[in-house]
C-alpha cells in the first residue's frame, strides 16, 4: 500500500494529519531522534516535538534516554486496533504495511516509557501477550485509574488461558488461573509490576500524572523473579 493510501487510513479512524505523518514516519525509522522524524515527516521540529507529545498520550509513541538525549519509536498496528476498535477493519487492511515498517526498525531498545492513562493500557495490552504473570499490585490503584478498562482486561486475560501468580493489596478480580497472596497491611504501594516474557514493567499509579515503563532485560527480569519468589514464601496465604 502507498504511502498517500496509508495517511488517508490514519485520517480516517481519528489521527490529524501531523499525527498521522510522525506516526508514520516514526514507524518507518525505528529508534530516531525528532530532528529525524521532522525531516522524515517534513515538518519543522517544534511543530513535530508537539505531535510527538500528542502520541505519546495516546499511547501510540515512547521514548528512551540515550546519553542525555532523547530517542523516539512508534509502537505497533496492534495497539491502533486495541485504541480504535470502531475502525478494526480498517486497521486490520492496512496492518501488515505498518508492520512491514516497523520491520525496518533493526536496534530496538531496552527501556520504553509509557504517560498517561493510554499509556498504561499499552503495558497491559503487552502484557497479555505472555502465557504466565507475575504480579505485585496496588489492585485498590489501578482499579480507580482504570476504572472501565481493567476489569475487561482481566476477563481477556481469563480467556487467553494466561496464568497469574499475584501479591496485592486487596483481592484481585476473577479467580481462573490465579494464585493469590495478600500483601502485608502495612505494606503501602502505589504501582504494579509485571514480570512476564523476560520483562519487567512497573507502572506508577499516580492519578494525575500516571507513568509505566517496560524493560527488556532478562537479568533484571531474573533478579526480580528471585525477590518475588522470596517474598512469596515468606507471606502466608
Amino acid at each position: 500500500m502507498s504511502e498517500e493510501k496509508l495517511l488517508v487510513a490514519m485520517k480516517n479512524f481519528g489521527l490529524s494529519s501531523n499525527e498521522s505523518k510522525v506516526y508514520l514516519a516514526s514507524l518507518e525509522l525505528g529508534l530516531s531522534k525528532v530532528s529525524e522524524i521532522s525531516k522524515k515527516a517534513k515538518l519543522l521540529r517544534e511543530t513535530t516535538y508537539g505531535v510527538i507529545n500528542s502520541l505519546m498520550n495516546k499511547g501510540l509513541m515512547s521514548y528512551v534516554l540515550k546519553s542525555g538525549v532523547k530517542y523516539f519509536e512508534a509502537v505497533g498496528s496492534t495497539k491502533l486496533i486495541s485504541i480504535l476498535k470502531e475502525k478494526e477493519r480498517m486497521i486490520n487492511n492496512i496492518s501488515p504495511d505498518l508492520d512491514l515498517l516497523s520491520k525496518m526498525n533493526i536496534t530496538k531498545p531496552a527501556v520504553e516509557l509509557f504517560e498517561g492513562k493510554e499509556g498504561l493500557k499499552t503495558i497491559n495490552e503487552h502484557v497479555l501477550s505472555s502465557k504466565e504473570v507475575l504480579v505485585i499490585a496496588s489492585n485498590k490503584y489501578i482499579k480507580k485509574i482504570l476504572e472501565f478498562y481493567f476489569p475487561n482486561f482481566v476477563k481477556r486475560r481469563i480467556k487467553l488461558k494466561i496464568k497469574v501468580k499475584i501479591l496485592s493489596d486487596e483481592k484481585p478480580l476473577g479467580k481462573e488461573l490465579l494464585q493469590y497472596k495478600p500483601l502485608p497491611k502495612n505494606f503501602n504501594i502505589k504501582t504494579v509490576t509485571y514480570l512476564f516474557n523476560d520483562e519487567v514493567a512497573i507502572i506508577s499509579l499516580n492519578q494525575q500524572e500516571p507513568v509505566g515503563i517496560i524493560i527488556k532485560n532478562k537479568e533484571i527480569f531474573n533478579t526480580q523473579k528471585e525477590m518475588f519468589n522470596l517474598l512469596w514464601s515468606l507471606i502466608d496465604k
